[in-house]
C-alpha cells in the first residue's frame, strides 16, 4: 500500500470568531448611535415647529391633503375666503365644523389631527382670536369638498403672514 499524504481535516464552526464578533458589535453600536443622532434632533424640532404658525399650517395642509374621505352634507364656509378681518369668524367656524366631523367620524385621523392643529393654531396666532369686524363676514354652506378648498385657502394665507406673534399668558 502506498503512503498518502496527511491532511489534516478542516474545522468548520458555527460560532463566528471573535474578530467577527467584535466588528459585529462595532457596527451594532455605530448603527445606535447613528439613531441616537437623528432623533435627537427630530424631537427638539418638532417642540420648536409646534409653536410656529408656518409650520403648523404647513401640517394642516399635509393632513387635508391626505385625507381622502368625503361626507355628505351641508358644511359652513366662508363665501369669500380673501376676507382677512373675519378670519377669526372664520375659524371659529371651521374648528367647529371639523369638531363635530371628528366627533361623529372618530376614525378619521386626519380631520382629527387639522382639528387639534386648527385649534392650536388659535392658541400660538393672536390675530385669528375671534373679534368683532365692521365688515359683515359672510358664509355659506356648500358641501365638503367645496368647504375643505375654502379651508385650505385660509390656511395657505395664514401660512403667509410674517408675523403672527404670541401674546404673553397665552401658552
Amino acid at each position: 500500500m502506498g503512503t498518502s499524504p496527511h491532511r489534516p481535516r478542516a474545522r468548520i464552526s458555527l460560532e463566528p470568531s471573535s474578530s467577527h464578533t467584535m466588528y459585529l458589535y462595532v457596527l451594532l453600536a455605530c448603527v445606535l448611535w447613528g439613531l441616537e443622532s437623528h432623533s435627537a434632533p427630530m424631537k427638539i424640532a418638532t417642540v420648536a415647529s409646534r409653536d410656529n404658525h408656518t409650520a403648523v399650517c404647513a401640517e394642516i395642509q399635509r393632513e387635508l391633503m391626505a385625507d381622502d374621505i368625503t361626507y355628505n352634507g351641508s358644511f359652513k364656509r366662508p363665501q369669500n375666503t380673501s376676507e382677512e378681518l373675519c378670519y377669526g369668524e372664520f375659524i371659529k367656524d371651521f374648528i367647529s365644523t371639523l369638531k363635530n366631523i371628528s366627533t361623529n367620524y372618530n376614525k378619521d385621523c386626519h380631520i382629527e389631527k387639522v382639528y387639534k392643529d386648527m385649534t392650536h393654531l388659535t392658541r400660538i396666532c393672536p390675530k385669528l382670536n375671534e373679534t368683532k369686524s365692521h365688515k359683515k363676514c359672510t358664509t355659506e354652506t356648500s358641501n365638503f369638498l367645496k368647504f375643505k378648498e375654502a379651508l385650505q385657502r385660509v390656511v395657505i394665507s395664514i401660512e403667509g403672514w410674517k408675523s403672527c406673534k404670541r401674546i404673553k399668558g397665552i401658552l
